[in-house]
């Protein structure tokens, strides 16, 4: 009796070891020397298929130059945020005002500053300022101005870390930047500093790193963004230089 198949050594051995196994086991129900032929196009079409790799899961390593634009949740990411991108080999430029809002950004400035800095890699904090506004036919509109002065560059947009629940801005946030762009802050739990808004200063490091987690698995343009093993604040650096 003789066989056609395709072989290929290598880590998935054993799919194609049970495949030739389910037609060598047909060989009882045939006639003395008739033989089977396994297409090799349908055999190797089958291999391809179950060990295709799914692009979107690839991780860019290229070094980077990430650019942070937002309001004050913003500005409490910077520290986090640039140990991760020293940490990845990324260049990091943040531009954070406490005043930032979505109507400050939607005019020309955030397609200026992208054509002055080129960064590879933006990530857009903007919101917070804006959470309970209930024009959101207007801001749906703000938002994709931004999203399209920011063109080809990919980006993400980190939700506001709600403190208490908004009248719908989150979910035109979400549409407007579209699937895989957005972190939903909303849906971490953070512990507040004394104006019950900002988060404290340890948090924004589990923020920038639950963040990080997210670019890395979930979304849709993924850079290296591993999280060190300890995020030093200002007063940890200032112990420490004490102490020598």
């Amino acid at each position: 009796m003789t066989i056609k198949y395709f072989i290929r050594r290598g880590a998935h051995s054993l799919f194609l070891g049970l495949l030739l196994a389910m037609v060598w086991g047909c060989e009882e129900n045939l006639p003395e020397g008739e033989v089977i032929y396994t297409p090799l196009d349908l055999t190797l079409q089958a291999y391809i298929e179950a060990n295709k790799v799914d692009s979107s899961m690839l991780i860019d390593s290229s070094a980077q130059h990430v650019l942070l634009i937002g309001d004050s949740m913003a500005d409490g990411l910077r520290h986090p945020f640039s140990l991760l991108a020293k940490q990845n080999g990324h260049k990091f430029t943040a531009v954070a005002k406490t005043s930032s809002s979505i109507l400050a950004w939607q005019g020309k400035r955030m397609k200026a500053l992208i054509e002055e800095l080129k960064p590879t890699y933006v990530m857009v904090s903007l919101g917070s300022n804006e959470l309970f506004t209930r024009q959101l036919d207007a801001y749906k509109k703000f938002v994709k101005r931004i999203v399209d002065q920011i063109g080809e560059v990919n980006f993400i947009w980190i939700g506001p870390p709600n403190w208490r629940k908004d009248n719908g801005l989150t979910g035109v946030l979400a549409e407007g930047v579209g699937e895989g762009r957005f972190f939903p802050s909303q849906d971490l739990v953070l512990k507040r500093a004394g104006d019950g808004i900002h988060p404290r200063w340890k948090e924004y490091e589990k923020w920038a790193n639950a963040i990080s987690g997210w670019i890395m698995t979930e979304s849709k343009q993924k850079i290296l963004m591993k999280v060190p093993d300890k995020v030093q604040s200002p007063n940890d650096k200032l112990q420490a230089h004490n102490s020598q």
